[in-house]
Parts: structure tokens; C-alpha cells; sequence
């Protein structure tokens, strides 16, 4: 978020567990900064056997390709699992265009009604993920690994974020068509 003054807000990732809930709550931007620890704190979760998780949108001004290119992973992985739930809460107008917009709302259940926790459930213990602002190398596996599970689950993003997969394939020394 910016100020009047020009000063931008840190964004940030609050998450909390509860038996087999995980909660994340995304404050500001969702964006490649912050993608790949919200992706360490899903993997770490599913290897503990998390199935359910709600991510809130409530104070989440955007959401970047790369963003969202990791919550399709998540639900993804929770499809594949075979009984696993992902579900958006207090999603703006705006959020949920761009969700819809990538086809994700095929398979994330998106709330957009507005849903007070009042400090109930795991929201109560939310904790910031510790994030620091990665490298323009450290982020370019999450990038392009984001951008081609978008181009994957939905054909519509092929023209979108072709350009953006050949490029990083490119800088990362990788042929094009192969694997990450």
C-alpha cells in the first residue's frame, strides 16, 4: 500500500495451524517476494498432513502471476491428495477477478462475503512468516514454476505467460520444454 507520503506498506504473510487446518491471511501484496515462503509453509503443512486450508484475502490489496501461479500449486497438491480443500475468504471484487481471470475459481472455492474471525479459531495465533526480499535469482525457479502451472491447469494462459516462461527458461539456462 502507499501513502500519501509515498511510503510503501511491507507486505506481509500471517499464517496459523490448527489440527489439520492451515490459515493464511495475506496483508497488502501477494506477489513473487513473498510467493516462495508462502510456499514453504504449505509444503511443510502437507508434509504434516494439513489438508484444509483458508487463505484470507480481507487485507490483500493484489495479487501478482507469480502469487497466484503458487496457490493454484496448493490446490493442486490438495486435489491430487484426493480429499484436501482450499477456500478464499473476504475476497474483493478485484481478487476474485483476477482468480476467475487465470480459471482458478475452478478449483478454489472463493467467499467473497465478508467474514469477521474477531480473533476466533487460528486467526487468534497468527504469526508472521519471516521473508526476506529474495533475489532476483533466488526467485526465478518460483516465477517460472508459477507461470507454467498457470499455462498448464488452464490452455487460455498459454498466450498470457508464454513470453514470461521463455524468457526465464532463457536466464536460467534451461532449454526451452524442459522441466524445471
Amino acid at each position: 500500500m502507499t501513502y500519501d507520503h509515498g511510503v510503501v506498506e511491507a507486505s506481509k504473510i500471517l499464517v496459523a495451524r490448527s489440527a489439520n487446518l492451515g490459515f493464511v491471511k495475506v496483508v497488502g501484496r501477494g506477489s513473487f517476494q513473498n510467493s516462495g515462503c508462502f510456499k514453504a509453509f504449505y509444503q511443510q503443512l502437507l508434509k504434516e498432513h494439513v489438508d484444509r486450508f483458508v487463505v484470507d484475502l480481507d487485507a490483500c490489496t493484489y495479487m501478482d502471476s507469480t502469487f497466484l501461479g503458487i496457490l493454484l500449486g496448493l490446490g493442486l497438491k490438495l486435489r491430487a491428495a484426493g480429499n484436501g480443500l482450499l477456500h478464499i475468504l473476504n475476497a474483493s471484487p478485484r481478487n476474485v477477478e483476477l482468480l476467475k481471470n487465470l480459471g482458478l475459481d475452478r478449483l478454489i472455492n472463493i467467499d467473497t462475503k465478508r467474514v469477521e474471525m474477531n480473533g476466533v479459531g487460528p486467526e487468534r495465533k497468527l504469526e508472521e512468516i519471516s521473508c526476506p526480499t529474495p533475489t532476483k535469482a533466488e526467485a526465478a525457479p518460483t516465477i517460472l514454476e508459477a507461470h507454467e502451472a498457470l499455462m498448464e491447469f488452464d490452455p487460455r494462459n498459454v498466450p498470457k505467460f508464454k513470453d514470461v516462461v521463455e524468457f526465464l527458461r532463457e536466464d536460467m539456462g534451461q532449454v526451452a520444454g524442459s522441466a524445471p
